[in-house]
Parts: structure tokens; C-alpha cells; sequence
């Protein structure tokens, strides 16, 4: 029987986008988190990380870009959506005008339960990784109760 998933193991694509002061005062807006850590640079240089940092979820959000981004590369027949994140770390500080590139890259598949698995690292412009997540990719079969 032919697969319905439309991803294989090994595929990836990958997303680049600079973080600016205006997106790290907008996602604060969005979510209500004003935290001193993003939002005030006098505190901050008393810090040892000496200036304001990105938040860790808006750094991580760049993998779910991605995670669409391998979708439409992958001309998907049958609709998708996000069962979720496992293991999700920030490993390294993220700050204001860094560039950063998620890199989404299949892992593994479930055939059964119609289910891919997605290493997701993002990775600052000095190539130092800074958050890793697995992702979990959940295809319906059209027809298929959800």
C-alpha cells in the first residue's frame, strides 16, 4: 500500500529571518510577557547577559514557519496540522538583530497514525545553536474523523 504521508525521513527545509527590536516588542504585546529580560536594557546590564534578550518562544516560533514551509515544498494532498512539541530546550541566549535559521528536517514516520517527526533546531548567525524542539506532525486522511 502507497503511503499517504507525503514526507519522507531526510527531508528539511530551513527559514532565516533577523529578529528586531519591533518583533520582540510586538510578540510582547501579543502574549503579555513585558519581562524585565526583554524589555529593559538598564536592568539588563547588570546581568551577565549585559543587554536584553529574545524571548525563548519567539526564537522557537521561527520552526513552526518552517514546519508550513516543508508542507507547501511537499505539495501535501491531504491537510495537517501540529500535534505538538516535545523536548524543547533554549540552549543559548538569543538577542535583539541576531539572524536566525530554523532548520526542520524529518526524522521519522508513523504510517499508522499518519504522524511525522521533525528534528527543529534554530541556530543564530554564528551557527551556535540556541533552541531545539522535535515536532510532531499529525496528516487527516480526507474523509478521516479527526
Amino acid at each position: 500500500m502507497a503511503s499517504l504521508l507525503p514526507l519522507k525521513v531526510g527531508d528539511t527545509v530551513s527559514f532565516t529571518k533577523t529578529i528586531a527590536e519591533s518583533d520582540v516588542y510586538l510578540f510582547a504585546g501579543i502574549t503579555g510577557d513585558f519581562s524585565q529580560m526583554h524589555t529593559n536594557e538598564e536592568f539588563m546590564k547588570s546581568t551577565p547577559y549585559k543587554t536584553r534578550i529574545v524571548h525563548g518562544v519567539l526564537a522557537f516560533a521561527l520552526g513552526s514557519t518552517a514546519s508550513t514551509m516543508i508542507q507547501l515544498q511537499a505539495r501535501a494532498q491531504i491537510p495537517s496540522l501540529s500535534y505538538g512539541y516535545d523536548r524543547l530546550r533554549f540552549i543559548k541566549p538569543v538577542y535583539f538583530g541576531d539572524t536566525l535559521t530554523a532548520k526542520y528536517t524529518i526524522t521519522d514516520l508513523d504510517e499508522e497514525q499518519l504522524k511525522t517527526y521533525a528534528s527543529v533546531e534554530i541556530f543564530n548567525q554564528r551557527d551556535e545553536l540556541c533552541v531545539v524542539a522535535t515536532h510532531i506532525l499529525k496528516f487527516i486522511a480526507l474523509g478521516q474523523q479527526a
